[in-house]
C-alpha cells in the first residue's frame, strides 16, 4: 500500500471514528425531541420547541450524562445550520429581500444601540474595556459565536471571554421562554414577533427557537432577520480589531478581506442557494413538503441541544457586574427594537 493510500485510509478511519462517537448523543437528541413532540400534542397552543429545550435543561442540570453522549449533543449547531440551509427552500428570494431589506435597517439600528448601551454601562460598572466590547459584540451580533470570534481578534483574555459567554447564555435561556409569552400578551403579529426575536435575542439557536415557539411564520422571519445580523459579524469584529490595533493593544490586521471572510457564516450561502433554486422552480411542491419535514427534524435536534447546553452551574460564573450590564443592555435593546417594529407595523 502506497503512502497516499495509507493517508487516505487513515483519514477515512478518523472520520468514521468521529461519526461513530456522535451516534449515541444524536440518538439521545432524537429521543428527547420526539418525546417533546408527543407532550406538546397534549397541551393546547403549545409548540414543542419550548418543551424540547426544557427537557434538555432538566436532564443536563439534574443528571451527569455519561461521556459517550457528549460528542453527539455538541453536534446541535450542525443541525441548526442544516435546518437553516433547508429552510431556504421554503422562502423565495423575493420574500427574503422584502424581509431582509427592512430587517437590515433594523439590524444596523440594533447593533448601534447594543454596542453603545453596553459600552456605556460597562464603563459605569467598572468592567474592563475589552469585556465591555465582547458583551457589546455578543449582544449586538451573534451571541457566543461572535464573542469567540472577537476574543482572539481583540486579544481578550480567557476570563473576559468566559464572563461574556456566561452572561449571554443566561439571557438566552430566559428570553426563549419569556418572549413568546410577551408576544402573546401584546398580541404581536407573526411578522412583528419574528423581527423582534431575530433582533433582540443574541444566540442564533435561541433566536430561531423563540421565533418558532411563537409560530412557523414568526420563525421564518426570525431566521432571515438573525442571518442579517450574523452576516455583519466579520465587519463589526474587524472594526473592533482595527480600533484596538490603533490603540497599540493588538497587531494590525493585514488582510482585511480575508479577516471578514473567515468570520462570515458560510451556511448563509447555502440558505441563499436553496432559496435561489426554489425561486427558479427546481423544487416541486412535494419536494418542498419533504424538505419542510427535514428542516423541522433538524431544528428539533438543535433545540434539544440548546437545552442540554444550558447548564445553570456555568451561568453562575458570569458575576454580578457583567450580569447587570447585560440586563440593562438587553432591556434597552428589547424596548427600542420593539417600539421601532411597532411603528413600522
Amino acid at each position: 500500500m502506497s503512502v497516499v493510500e495509507l493517508a487516505k485510509s487513515y483519514k477515512l478511519n478518523l472520520i468514521t471514528s468521529r461519526l461513530i462517537k456522535k451516534i449515541p448523543g444524536i440518538i439521545l437528541l432524537f429521543v428527547v425531541g420526539y418525546i417533546s413532540k408527543i407532550i406538546a400534542g397534549y397541551i393546547p397552543h403549545m409548540e414543542y420547541v419550548l418543551i424540547a429545550i426544557l427537557l434538555g435543561m432538566l436532564i443536563s442540570n439534574t443528571i451527569k450524562l455519561p461521556q459517550i453522549f457528549v460528542a453527539g449533543i455538541e453536534s446541535y449547531e450542525l443541525w441548526l445550520k442544516l435546518g437553516i440551509v433547508l429552510l431556504g427552500a421554503r422562502l423565495v428570494l423575493q420574500n427574503i429581500l422584502e424581509i431582509g431589506t427592512i430587517g437590515l435597517i433594523l439590524v444596523v439600528l440594533e447593533i448601534i444601540v447594543s454596542i453603545v448601551t453596553v459600552k456605556f454601562l460597562a464603563k459605569k460598572f467598572g468592567l474592563s474595556d475589552k469585556l465591555g466590547s465582547l458583551l457589546g459584540i455578543g449582544i449586538g451580533i451573534c451571541g457566543v459565536s461572535a464573542i469567540i470570534g472577537a476574543s482572539g481578534a481583540i486579544d481578550a483574555d480567557e476570563e473576559e471571554a468566559s464572563l461574556a459567554i456566561a452572561t449571554i447564555l443566561i439571557f438566552g435561556a430566559i428570553m426563549v421562554f419569556l418572549y413568546p409569552l410577551l408576544g402573546q400578551i401584546m398580541d404581536l403579529s407573526d411578522q412583528a414577533f419574528g423581527f423582534w426575536s431575530g433582533l433582540a435575542i443574541d444566540n442564533t439557536a435561541e433566536s430561531l427557537a423563540t421565533g418558532f415557539a411563537f409560530s412557523e411564520a414568526a420563525g421564518q422571519v426570525a431566521t432571515i432577520t438573525k442571518l442579517s445580523r450574523n452576516a455583519l459579524m466579520g465587519i463589526i469584529i474587524l472594526f473592533f480589531a482595527l480600533y484596538y490595533a490603533k490603540q497599540g493593544v493588538t497587531e494590525e490586521v493585514e488582510n482585511k478581506a480575508k479577516f471578514i471572510w473567515d468570520r462570515f457564516p458560510k451556511f448563509l450561502l447555502g440558505f441563499l442557494l436553496m432559496s435561489l433554486l426554489s425561486t427558479l422552480g427546481f423544487f416541486s411542491k412535494e419536494n418542498i413538503a419533504n424538505i419542510k419535514h427535514l428542516y423541522k427534524w433538524a431544528f428539533m435536534l438543535s433545540f434539544v441541544g440548546v437545552g442540554f447546553r444550558t447548564e445553570i452551574s456555568k451561568m453562575k460564573e458570569s458575576g454580578l457586574k457583567p450580569f447587570f450590564v447585560g440586563l440593562g443592555a438587553e432591556v434597552v435593546v428589547s424596548i427600542v427594537t420593539l417600539i421601532t417594529i411597532l411603528l413600522i407595523y
